[in-house]
């Protein structure tokens, strides 16, 4: 049955620990005297190592025998007693294999289309990665489930890379587009169908396909999956049997995340990152739980906790972007997050994009009222992001602080996602094109040599100055698109050939595409956050090919002689 979208909210009050739920429901890798011994022993230097160990044994017992081992050690065994212990309970076996995709084909149709030759061996070369991506999960798992913190998913699937040997809810919108154009759209599918069994059994998409992600989501683009999927294959047979599950993750961000707020003489309701449950992440308990020692108060803690979960959910972990200091301003650092009182242009954009995708996909299945009602709430959308997240005197879209009531103004490429996720009228791309332009130029944001930075504030976190990331570039690029102007048109040109050039020079040097750059020196990998830089990389991969697909005709991998003689 439509669920109506006539919701009043308000904004959360101040949360209280014992009210909220575990990260998870598996006590061992999310809610334990093991889980805290074990991480705060440090046994491991990525805190991420022992919640994806697998027990050699049923939790409960465990669980069990380590109170054992704490009360006959006064609540004080040794760092050698816990690695011991992990040793004799725990096994680092990785619960996936290799997957080679039935689909996969050395030689794409898309090549075709890419006039550089030396253009042209990259692109092969990228497609190549995705049988070196691509992993299913062990039958050992679907035997003892109990025993894990891999979450099953029945098809095989393309993982980003590196340490991240799961799917991961929003990578996975640009992997799909990868596949999509490398000629794999049953892989695409499987993938699609993945992150919706999640959904059924967890009531959303989680963050990864891992228990400890449980808590939490990520930025909501499973039906902006779908549509570049059913638009590549009019695969409607498969739309029909999910239009259920589609409708029931926007259920949950309206249940979940919502937030209404007043801004002038008006009352909005929007959706904000929010993601509330005890303790640290259990994948950065080490790291999370030091930071929160920095506060006195327990409550101020729960809140620590609760906005680093909500930058994770937002995909931005970690980034000035979720910083209020005193004054309001995006410095400090992690002590001054405060996610949970930012209201996102991004995440409303997408959230409003995924409320048009509904109303196409109900079109194509010739379910007219329906298809009008998701339209008409698309449209009521579209016009709060306007009001609440334009800023006239800039002429750019900006994050809106609730605790202070006004814009935080500031440069990130989330500024742009209205246009890039078609959630802005018409009639307003074109009023306010030039606006925009002048905005991103003023910015010096797109002036650097190696792609867009995510912000121009050198926080030492990894969303931050000097940093690039695929997708964000992929924004930029789109969003410039969507303005339909020969200055916008060109400018994202610019910046994808930027990009492709400096992804190229990093893989010529390395043989290796990596998760962020640095803008300040072409190919080179970014650095900075929680742990070292990731290579693979499905999005990475997936955002080069799009511009390969989309200017392969003009984009070359170096300037000609005459180019440079001109410049």
């Amino acid at each position: 049955m439509m669920f109506q979208l006539l919701v009043v909210a308000v904004a959360a009050a101040a949360v209280v620990g014992d009210d909220l739920p575990p990260s998870c429901g598996k006590p061992v890798y999310c809610d334990s005297d093991l889980l805290h011994f074990v991480q705060m022993a440090r046994l491991y230097p990525d805190s991420k190592s022992f919640v994806d160990m697998h027990m050699r044994r049923d939790p409960e017992e465990i669980l069990e025998d380590f109170d054992q081992l704490l009360n006959s050690s006064q609540r004080n065994p040794t760092r050698e007693q816990i690695q011991a212990f992990v040793n004799e309970n725990f096994n680092e076996e990785v619960e996936i294999e290799n997957w080679l995709p039935s689909d996969y084909t050395e030689n794409p149709k898309f090549l075709l289309g890419i006039r550089d030759e030396k253009l042209r061996q990259y692109g092969k070369d990228l497609n190549g990665i995705w049988p070196n991506l691509g992993r299913k999960v062990k039958a050992s798992v679907l035997e003892n489930p109990d025993r894990y913190s891999l979450i099953p998913i029945p098809n095989g699937f393309i993982v980003p890379g590196g340490r991240f040997r799961e799917i991961y809810y929003w990578d996975t919108y640009w992997i799909i587009e990868g596949l999509l154009i490398s000629g794999m759209p049953e892989t695409a599918k499987g993938m699609i169908d993945n992150l919706i069994q999640l959904l059924k059994k967890l009531g959303h998409v989680p963050n990864g396909s891992r228990y400890y992600y449980q808590e939490r989501s990520q930025p909501p683009l499973l039906t902006a999956m779908v549509s570049l999927y059913i638009r590549e294959t009019g695969d409607t047979k498969f739309l029909k049997d999910n239009i259920e599950a589609l409708e029931d993750e926007l259920r949950y961000w309206l249940d979940t995340q919502i937030v209404t707020f007043d801004k002038g003489e008006e009352t909005h309701t929007l959706l904000r990152y929010y993601s509330p449950s005890k303790g640290p992440r259990p994948e950065s308990y080490y790291e999370d739980y030091s930071g929160a020692q920095n506060f006195q108060s327990n409550d101020r803690q729960t809140e620590y906790y609760i906005d680093l979960k909500s930058a994770a959910e937002s995909g931005w972990d970690f980034s000035t972007r979720w910083f209020m200091d005193a004054d309001g301003n995006n410095s400090g650092n992690l002590s001054t997050i405060h996610t949970k009182d930012i209201v996102p242009v991004d995440l409303n954009a997408i959230f409003a994009n995924a409320l048009q995708n509904m109303a196409y996909f109900e079109g194509l299945l010739k379910n007219t009222r329906r298809a009008s009602h998701w339209a008409y709430l698309a449209k009521q959308w579209r016009s709060t992001i306007q009001e609440v997240f334009w800023d006239e005197d800039d002429g750019i879209w900006y994050d809106y602080s609730l605790s202070l009531g006004k814009h935080r103004k500031y440069f990130y490429p989330s500024n742009v996602a209205p246009l890039w996720m078609g959630a802005v009228d018409k009639r307003l791309v074109k009023k306010h094109s030039a606006r925009v332009l002048e905005y991103l130029a003023k910015s010096h944001g797109l002036d650097f040599p190696g792609g867009v930075p995510v912000s121009l504030i050198n926080s030492g976190e990894q969303w931050d100055f000097p940093y690039a990331w695929p997708p964000l570039v992929s924004v930029v690029v789109n969003a410039l698109e969507a303005l339909d102007t020969e200055e916008g048109k060109k400018v994202a040109f610019r910046v994808a050939e930027t990009w492709v050039r400096a992804c190229h020079k990093g893989f010529l040097e390395s043989k290796q595409m990596f998760e962020k750059y640095d803008v300040e020196v072409p190919g080179r990998f970014g650095g900075g956050g929680e742990y070292t830089v990731q290579t693979g990389f499905g999005w990475a991969n997936g955002v080069v090919l799009e511009f390969l697909t989309k200017y392969g005709r003009t984009l070359t991998a170096e300037d000609s002689p005459s180019d440079e003689g001109s410049s």
